[in-house]
């Protein structure tokens, strides 16, 4: 599943790894430029629905930051 959230694409899919398995992907790029703000996988029951409304979550809490997603790095 993907969808665009406040200028983000937030995308979560369930896929089989390389051992055989079911994992939980995702991952959250900014539009505008491209850059990359988050990705992974977890092995968990989490449906794909509610790991995109935790991302949306997620969009949201770094919007409220002053320096969202660590870019300018330690200070």
């Amino acid at each position: 599943m993907k969808i665009t959230y406040r200028g983000y694409e937030i995308e979560a899919h369930r896929e089989k790894c390389m051992a055989g398995y079911s994992l939980l992907y995702y991952s959250i790029f900014r539009e505008s430029d491209g850059f990359e703000c988050t990705s992974g996988f977890q092995d968990s029951s989490e449906t794909v629905p509610d790991m995109i409304n935790l991302l949306k979550g997620r969009v949201d809490a770094e919007l409220l930051d002053p320096d969202p997603w660590g870019e300018e790095g330690p200070l």
